[in-house]
């Protein structure tokens, strides 16, 4: 049985994620402004990159953030720095979204943990992307908010997942099949999480937003048909337990 207090929580998580999401995409269309400035430049910032230009390792100190706040909410509660990286790259194509938490495993750090939002887009889909940027900003950090509440600063005791760093390493190192990192105890509720925002944000079935997202995996040829409906399978097993009334 799911319980209301469960059902209440989980959307001020979702409500939490549509809110920054907001913040972050006003970021983007101004920052779009770079693209017509001679040394690309946004906040004085390079963020802007030409096809004759390198582009920095958006994952490396050498790509700058453009925009960071501290997050607080008392009735979740939740604390934590909020930062957006972002790179305009001509010829880039498709775009990427991705995240990332620093997140101390003790309750006793010094500074709250940082949950870091990595953003490339090409102009020449611009402005078109936009509710695109919108629902993969509200699925990444409704993904890693999740993430900030399983351990350290703020971590919920229900939602505690210990470390799963060893199988990590092993699927980094190829011990591990790359599958096997969509059935990692921190990344499922974490995902599912995502992606049911996702499909809210986008009044799209939950199950097709799920189906979609492990397509383009199955495409990047990370996993296979039948890997994706173990995982599928697992996932299944947890929406009762995360509070989600969906089919998958």
């Amino acid at each position: 049985m799911i319980r209301m207090k469960s059902l209440i929580l989980e959307g001020r998580y979702d409500s939490m994620s549509r809110q920054l999401s907001r913040k972050l995409i006003s970021i983007v269309k101004d920052s779009f402004e770079a693209t017509n400035d001679a040394d690309g430049k946004f906040l004085g910032k390079k963020v802007y990159y030409t096809a004759n230009e390198s582009v920095p390792d958006i994952n490396s100190g050498e790509a700058p953030d453009v925009y960071t706040e501290e997050v607080e909410n008392s009735q979740i509660p939740l604390e934590f720095y909020l930062t957006l990286k972002l790179q305009w790259v001509d010829g880039y194509g498709k775009m990427h979204c991705d995240g990332n938490v620093y997140n101390a495993p003790g309750v006793d750090s010094d500074e709250p943990p940082l949950l870091e939002v990595l953003l490339i887009l090409d102009p020449e889909s611009y402005p078109q992307v936009l509710s695109d940027i919108v629902a993969e900003l509200s699925d990444t950090i409704r993904h890693e908010i999740e993430h900030l509440t399983q351990s350290g600063w703020n971590m919920i005791p229900s939602k505690f997942v210990k470390s799963d760093a060893r199988q990590r390493n092993q699927i980094t190192a190829g011990k591990l099949s790359p599958y096997r990192y969509y059935m990692l105890p921190k990344e499922i509720p974490a995902m599912i999480h995502g992606l049911y925002n996702k499909a809210k944000k986008t009044r799209t079935p939950f199950a097709d937003v799920v189906n979609d997202h492990l397509q383009v995996i199955i495409d990047k040829g990370w996993m296979t048909p039948e890997q994706s409906e173990i995982i599928k399978d697992t996932w299944r097993t947890y929406l009762p337990k995360l509070a989600i009334r969906q089919e998958l």
